[in-house]
C-alpha cells in the first residue's frame, strides 16, 4: 500500500444542488471527505476516503473515486447519506439543507491499522454525526506525530425535521484543543463562538490549542492565525456559479501545501486559489488547471494583510 497524504474521515454523500445558476441532473458524489480527498488526487498526491455507504451508489464512488487517483475504505450503510441543498440567494453565502438520506456511523476501531499508519494527516470532516468527539481522540492520541484538520461542520449539525440545522456542542471545545488546524467557515464559527468579530474567533481557536485557526469566508477569503498572529487572506475573484465544496477543497489543498512546506500562511492563499476552480463549476469533476493556479496563487500571495 502506497502512503497516503490524507485519510479523509466522513460519510461520502449524494447530493441534489440548486444554486441561482445550476441544478444537478439528479444526485452527485460529494462530502467533505470526498472533495477533500479528490482535491489531494488532482493535485498528484494519494488519499483514501473513509466512511459509510449504501449498497446502491457504492460502486457508483468507488469507480468515480479511482478515476482522480483516490482509494477508499467504506462500510455498508443502510442508507446513502445526502441533502437537497438550495441556496438563499443570489449571494450564495448560505443555504438550506434537507435530508434525503442519513448514512451511519463511523466505527473507527474498524478501520485497519495498515491505512491508519500510512496516513500522513487525518482530515475529520463529518456531514452528520457519523463521528464524535470520541473518533478524535482515538486517532489524536494514537497518531500524535501526523497532521490533525478539523473541519467542523458535521459536528454542529442536527436534525430538525427534514431540515439540517446548526447547532452548539460542548464538545467541540474538546475537538479543536485536539486539531492541528480547525477550520470552520463563517457561519460555523459564528455558532462555536456566538457574536466574537472573526478576527478574535481565529485567534481563540489557537489559544484553545490548535497550532492553527482558519475561518474561511466565502467570496472575502479566509482569515489564519498562527504563532500569535492573524492574517487576511483574499479569495481569487472569479465567476461563482456553484460554491458547494469549496471549503472542502480548501482543506484538501491547504494539507497537501502544508505537509510539503509547514507554511500555514501560504499553504491558507495556496488553498483560497485552488478552491476558486470548485467555485466555477459544481460536482466532483472539478478541473485544477496547473498554470492558472500558479497564477491565482501568486496573485493571492501578493494581497494578503496582516491583521492588527
Amino acid at each position: 500500500m502506497s502512503t497516503y497524504i490524507m485519510a479523509a474521515l466522513g460519510n461520502p454523500v449524494f447530493d441534489i444542488i440548486e444554486t441561482p445558476y445550476i441544478r444537478t441532473n439528479g444526485r452527485v458524489l460529494s462530502g467533505c471527505s470526498v472533495n477533500a480527498a479528490l482535491t489531494i488526487g488532482k493535485l498528484g498526491g494519494k488519499s483514501i476516503v473513509i466512511g459509510t455507504v449504501g449498497a446502491d451508489y457504492h460502486e457508483e464512488m468507488i469507480n468515480k473515486l479511482k478515476q482522480y487517483n483516490v482509494d477508499s475504505f467504506t462500510l455498508l450503510s443502510k442508507q446513502t447519506g445526502g441533502f437537497f441543498l438550495r441556496y438563499l440567494d443570489s449571494s450564495m453565502n448560505d443555504r438550506l439543507l434537507k435530508i434525503l438520506g442519513h448514512a451511519d456511523k463511523i466505527d473507527i476501531k474498524k478501520i485497519p491499522t495498515e491505512i491508519l499508519e500510512k496516513s500522513k494527516s487525518f482530515l475529520f470532516g463529518p456531514i452528520l454525526d457519523e463521528l464524535n468527539l470520541r473518533s478524535v481522540e482515538y486517532i489524536a492520541n494514537k497518531y500524535k506525530e501526523k497532521l490533525i484538520i478539523v473541519d467542523p461542520q458535521g459536528f454542529i449539525r442536527v436534525i430538525d425535521g427534514n431540515v439540517i440545522r446548526r447547532e452548539y456542542t460542548p464538545d467541540i471545545l474538546d475537538i479543536i484543543r485536539l486539531s492541528d488546524i480547525f477550520k470552520p467557515n463563517e457561519h460555523e464559527a459564528e455558532v462555536i463562538f456566538g457574536d466574537m468579530p472573526f478576527e478574535k474567533a481565529v485567534r481563540k481557536i489557537t489559544k484553545l490549542g490548535a497550532d492553527t485557526g482558519i475561518i474561511t469566508l466565502a467570496e472575502r477569503g479566509a482569515l489564519v492565525s498562527f504563532d500569535n498572529k492573524v492574517f487576511k487572506v483574499p479569495a481569487f475573484s472569479t465567476v461563482a456559479r456553484d460554491p458547494t465544496g469549496c471549503g472542502d477543497v480548501f482543506a484538501g489543498a491547504f494539507t497537501y501545501y502544508m505537509l510539503k512546506y509547514n507554511d500555514p500562511l501560504e499553504s491558507t492563499a495556496f488553498a483560497c486559489a485552488t478552491a476558486s476552480f470548485m467555485v466555477e463549476t459544481t460536482g466532483p469533476d472539478f478541473d485544477i488547471r496547473k498554470k492558472d493556479l500558479d497564477e491565482r496563487f501568486n496573485t493571492i500571495l501578493n494581497d494578503i494583510k496582516k491583521v492588527d
